[in-house]
């Protein structure tokens, strides 16, 4: 009993008065959130190059994008950025990373199929790639894990 109510004395002591710092919300943390403060920002083109974003212009020609480095870069968990005139990716999409099967077999993500209907992974492999702590991604026609099974 004596300790819990130390425990609770010692809880109770530091109330909102206390002028003890509190942590921040994550909607005041500080952090890149506006196109100015993205500049200088790692980000990397569609051949695996480094660049420091530049502030988006406003008077850039028309531009085709380069859908298939925007959506490995997506797939990837990396975010798209308007550095300039240029959509560049927050990470190294050009690097290949494996995905894998139910069987644990590496395989490449390819940029999901449009119009395709996507089976229905197992219940197996879903829980297989949550308890490896990844995920499973649409690639192609079918679902990958982004990450190694365990085993």
């Amino acid at each position: 009993m004596f300790v819990l109510g130390i425990l609770l004395g010692a809880c109770g002591g530091s109330s909102a008065g206390s002028g003890a710092a509190r942590p921040s919300s994550p909607s005041t943390a500080p952090g890149p959130h506006s196109p100015e403060e993205l500049a200088g920002a790692k980000v990397y083109d569609s051949q695996g190059q480094a660049h420091a974003c530049a502030k988006p212009q406003s008077d850039c020609p028309q531009i085709k994008p380069e859908t298939d480095f925007l959506d490995q870069c997506r797939l990837r968990g990396y975010q798209t950025r308007r550095c300039g005139c240029d959509t560049l990716c927050s990470g190294n999409a050009a690097t290949s990373s494996p995905h894998y099967d139910a069987a644990g077999k590496a395989r490449d993500c390819e940029p999901e199929t449009t119009g395709c209907e996507l089976p229905q992974a197992s219940a197996a492999f879903q829980d297989a790639c949550n308890e490896a702590q990844h995920r499973l991604v649409a690639c192609g026609c079918e679902w990958l894990c982004d990450g190694p099974l365990r085993k």
